[in-house]
């Protein structure tokens, strides 16, 4: 029955962790200790065009926090106005395939949902509702 129960382990660590479209296939650790980490936006694909643009290295950066915090601080958007970064809350869906997130930025509240593409330890792929993409690296 030992033999019987890690191979169900397994499985079904298998089937949980292989659930992202683009990986991981497999990893012992988490969604929660995959996620929460400090995040720098690299990459973004256009949803309707497909054309994929480098984001250079400024500052830029999400952090999600196990508390269901975050921290949040877009260079283009926020620099004239003098912030250095946001606070905001997170959580994953039900299914852990989207994540939601908001935050405050003066007065205005921006609430965000998007679906995990793909949730390595050291990558991570979002993709709003139009189909735009923005890719991560750990900062």
């Amino acid at each position: 029955t030992l033999k019987f129960t890690l191979l169900s382990i397994l499985i079904l660590s298998i089937y949980s962790c292989g659930k992202y479209e683009e990986g991981p296939g497999f990893t012992l650790l988490s969604k929660n200790a995959r996620m929460c980490q400090k995040w720098r936006p690299i990459q973004s694909v256009d949803g309707s065009t497909g054309v994929i643009t480098n984001i250079d290295s400024d500052g830029s950066y999400i952090e999600f926090v196990k508390d269901g915090s975050i921290q949040y601080y877009n260079k283009d958007q926020m620099s004239f106005l003098g912030i250095d970064a946001v606070a905001g809350t997170w959580e994953f869906s039900d299914d852990k395939m989207q994540v939601s997130y908001s935050y405050d930025v003066l007065t205005l509240n921006t609430i965000k949902l998007e679906t995990i593409k793909k949730l390595k330890i050291n990558s991570l792929g979002l993709e709003d509702n139009n189909g735009n993409k923005i890719y991560y690296e750990y900062y």
